[in-house]
């Protein structure tokens, strides 16, 4: 039985194994280059954000002060299912080119944009996360501003949102970089390289260890 293991046994091994330890580099690196090109891009860097406030103007005056607050909560869901209705989205980005915002067109306001109710009020957000500071607090502004303006003719019998104070700045949102195809590639190359090495020491011991049939 021959389960002896030298260190220049298992370097021969590495040697007759090379070639699939190549072919796991080559496959690493091509497939984190090709994740790294066409990954989707970062949600956004800057983060902005306008509120308004959907509800009846007075509670006190109704029968049922606590029944209302509860059903306008309730209803602010209806509201925003409506947030990407053509007629919003036509208005915010009709909005953006009167501001000087040329690019942002009607796919860039459904990606960037969104409405959310803060939990328990009758506060929604209009939130934006975008790369451009400038774009996102004119985004925040505008499609709040186009919700507000198409959205009751939408949903008759709705309180009209009332808009806060206009943002006029935007906060910093994630400083983090996308890797490079190149770097990516590097890495797979580096993390193949390091599976094939490990598989063909890990097949090398084994066989050192496993009886000779012929003894």
């Amino acid at each position: 039985m021959n389960n002896q293991m030298t260190l220049a046994g298992l370097l021969r091994h590495l040697l007759k194994n090379l070639w699939w330890i190549i072919v796991l580099a080559i496959i690493g690196a091509g497939g984190m280059f090709f994740a790294a090109k066409h990954s989707a891009p970062a949600a956004g860097t800057y983060s902005a954000s306008r509120a308004m406030y959907i509800g009846h103007a007075n509670y006190v005056k109704t029968q049922d002060p606590k029944s209302a607050l509860s059903a306008d909560k309730d209803l602010i869901r209806t509201y925003l299912s409506f947030s990407y209705d053509r007629t919003i989205v036509n208005e915010t980005t009709r909005l953006m080119r009167v501001a000087g915002f040329e690019k942002i067109d009607n796919a860039a306001v459904v990606k960037y944009a969104k409405l959310q109710q803060v939990p328990g009020t009758l506060t929604v957000r209009a939130r934006v996360l975008m790369p451009n500071e400038k774009e996102a607090i004119a985004l925040a502004n505008s499609y709040a501003q186009a919700f507000a303006t198409k959205a009751p003719k939408l949903v008759p019998g709705m309180p009209a949102p009332r808009l806060m104070v206009a943002i006029q700045g935007a906060a910093k949102a994630d400083d983090s970089q996308p890797i490079s195809p190149k770097k990516a590639a590097i890495f797979g190359a580096g993390a193949g390289l390091g599976i094939g090495v490990i598989l063909a020491l890990f097949t090398g011991v084994i066989a050192n260890l496993r009886p000779s049939k012929r003894q």
